[in-house]
C-alpha cells in the first residue's frame, strides 16, 4: 500500500546568553538550529488537505514524497551439538 509523507525543514532561533554578551568567548553565542520532521499521512487525501492548508505558507520549506512499507523477515537457527 502506497504511503505518503512530508519531510518539513524547520528552523528554531536560540538567543545567546548573558556571558556571552558581556564576555566574549564565554557562554553560549545566539545561533539558529535547522532540523527536519517527517509527518505521515494515512491516505492520499489526508495528504492533500495538508498541502491545501500549507498554501499560505512557504510551499519550499517541505517536500512530498510517497513510500512503502518494508516487511522484515528474520530467520534464526539454533544448532545444538551434544557430547558424547
Amino acid at each position: 500500500m502506497k504511503k505518503y509523507a512530508a519531510f518539513i525543514s524547520e528552523s528554531r532561533h536560540i538567543p545567546g546568553d548573558e556571558r556571552s554578551r558581556t564576555n566574549p568567548g564565554h557562554g553560549y553565542p545566539a545561533h539558529t538550529i535547522n532540523y527536519t520532521t517527517v509527518r505521515e499521512f494515512c491516505s492520499e487525501q489526508e495528504m492533500l488537505l495538508w498541502v491545501k492548508q500549507q498554501d499560505g505558507f512557504n510551499s519550499k520549506n517541505y517536500r512530498i514524497v510517497t513510500f512503502e512499507e518494508v516487511t522484515l523477515k528474520r530467520t534464526v537457527t539454533v544448532k545444538i551439538e551434544e557430547d558424547e
